[in-house]
């Protein structure tokens, strides 16, 4: 049997078709998986943690603030930091707790724009501290590490606030330091 030049041109053109249409399959995959994976990364959990002092009426406290950025939430199951922080935590009032603190972030959620905050003692910070971190989202588990120097940049000075305020001055003052740094 002898191909005339037509069926030749049809079997070229199947090739060809054929060819396209899994070049065009491949192509639709490839998108898929990139705009999945550009998904999950824009909604994933981004949790930030960082150092930051509020200053009040006659003092500035330093605290751990660990802060979700992302737009899901994080359920954490690990938190761990490479300092011992037991001797760091300021009692409230006059008693001084020896929970660990920090050690029960291992066990939290924090849903989008939310953040856990404990107040340290400025001076027991010695160094900078490595967190490394597992946390899940309802699509995924992460897990990263952190190294932050809580100290940097929270003693800027801030204008306003001071011990020889009026009581009325002061609380205004702080709550309005509060509102700014929306801890």
């Amino acid at each position: 049997m002898q191909l005339t030049v037509s069926d030749i041109i049809e079997i070229v053109s199947i090739l060809v078709a054929f060819i396209t249409s899994i070049t065009a399959i491949i192509i639709s995959i490839l998108t898929l998986r990139q705009n999945n994976k550009m998904l999950e990364e824009s909604t994933r959990p981004q949790i930030a943690i960082y150092g930051a002092m509020l200053h009040g009426s006659n003092r500035a406290d330093l605290y751990l603030v660990v802060r979700n950025f992302g737009m899901s939430s994080a359920t954490f199951s690990k938190f761990a930091p490479d300092f011992d922080f037991s001797n760091c935590y300021l009692p409230d009032g006059e008693i001084r707790s020896t929970k660990d603190y920090i050690a029960d972030l291992a066990h939290c959620t924090i849903a989008p724009g939310q953040s856990r905050v404990c107040r340290l003692e400025y001076s027991k910070i010695t160094r900078p501290v490595t967190f490394t971190l597992e946390f899940s989202s309802p699509q995924k588990t992460y897990k990263e590490q952190q190294t932050v120097d809580l100290r940097l940049a929270t003693g800027l000075p801030v204008a306003g606030i001071g011990s020889k305020k009026d009581p009325l001055e002061s609380i205004s003052l702080t709550l309005q330091e509060m509102l700014r740094k929306e801890l």
